[in-house]
């Protein structure tokens, strides 16, 4: 192309498809280049084309398979549209940059969610499930005894709420409870209540017989 001549980007690349004997059918097998984007390009319909940088990527194959100057094919086409090279027109559509942006937080998102449930899967057993009660005296039901009071001793999850009679009863750090009861003349029934956060809960009810002397 001679310098300072002017000719439409339809002319210079159908000059060079007719020299070859291409169709737009041919030119888009050969380049990849969608036959509408080509006809979109030939005819100056810019709103019928993708970003710049998409249309210039498809300007420098289209010139490569007809032994342009992609460079200068590039040229012709922005002064044909008076289209500036930097600025809104040349950023890539806004969309793609979100879908990316909407990837990434939904692989943190399904990261963490992982690290959640492996936490969850080694504490559940802190929070669901049966309690364990261990009772150390009375050690068995129908306890017969001739003192007015008796020592209640036991073990539970330190985790876990214990209750006896409906009192709450604190635990030590291993979970060992120690509580003295007092005990009335005849048949005491005495129960231990253990409940898990959000699991189940274990009674364990022991009969105590004081026997006055």
């Amino acid at each position: 192309m001679k310098e300072g001549e002017q000719k439409t980007i339809k002319e210079v690349v159908g000059e060079a498809i007719g020299i070859r004997g291409f169709s737009v059918e041919r030119l888009s097998s050969l380049t990849d280049v969608p036959e509408r984007y080509l006809k979109a390009i030939f005819n100056e319909e810019p709103e019928q084309l993708p970003a710049l940088p998409y249309v210039r990527g498809y300007l420098i194959k289209i010139a490569e398979v007809l032994n342009l100057d992609g460079d200068e094919l590039w040229q012709v086409y922005k002064k044909n549209l008076n289209l500036k090279t930097s600025g809104e027109a040349d950023k890539l559509p806004q969309n793609r940059f979100a879908l990316k942006r909407f990837k990434k937080r939904n692989l943190i998102f399904a990261i963490l969610g992982i690290f959640v449930i492996i936490f969850l899967f080694f504490k559940a057993g802190q929070f669901l499930g049966a309690p364990s009660l261990e009772i150390n005296n009375p050690s068995a039901d129908n306890f017969i005894t001739d003192i007015s009071f008796i020592e209640l001793r036991g073990l539970v999850d330190p985790q876990d709420k214990l209750m006896v009679n409906n009192e709450e009863i604190p635990t030590d750090k291993n979970g060992y409870f120690q509580k003295e009861f007092t005990l009335e003349p005849g048949i005491n029934s005495i129960e231990f209540k253990v409940k898990r956060l959000l699991g189940k809960e274990v009674i364990i009810t022991r009969k105590v017989i004081y026997q006055q002397q």
